[in-house]
């Protein structure tokens, strides 16, 4: 899968502006991106709205209750969170996932080292 490039990304919102989400239309038009590319660019990055900082802590706490109901289904989670991306929803859950486990590994270091003092 290639970058995108300024370029594409304007002719994309601005033929989104015209055809709506006709996503085969656009891409036939831009010529160099599918309709699956177009459409996944449109909800992930270009759409308005969409909160491009890192999840709040309050964020993160809805992500990890709506993980326990849901499961891994970003989709649905990331409705509880309007303005974020079911990627950056899932990315910032695994991020989280692998610092607990950091942590934890550290504790465990830490109690064998004070144990054997």
């Amino acid at each position: 899968m290639s970058k995108w490039s300024s370029q594409e990304d304007a002719a994309v919102i601005n033929l989104y502006d015209v055809y709506g989400a006709q996503w085969t239309i656009i891409s036939n038009i831009l010529q160099t991106k599918t309709a699956q590319q177009c459409s996944q660019r449109w909800r992930n990055a270009l759409r308005l709205g969409i909160n491009k900082r890192p999840l709040t802590a309050s964020e993160r706490e809805t992500v990890k209750r709506l993980y326990r109901v849901h499961g891994p289904r970003w989709n649905r989670i990331s409705l509880g969170l309007p303005d974020r991306t079911p990627n950056m929803v899932k990315t910032s859950f695994q991020e989280s996932q692998a610092e607990e486990k950091r942590i934890r590994a550290q504790m465990s270091v830490n109690r064998l080292l004070n144990w054997r003092c």
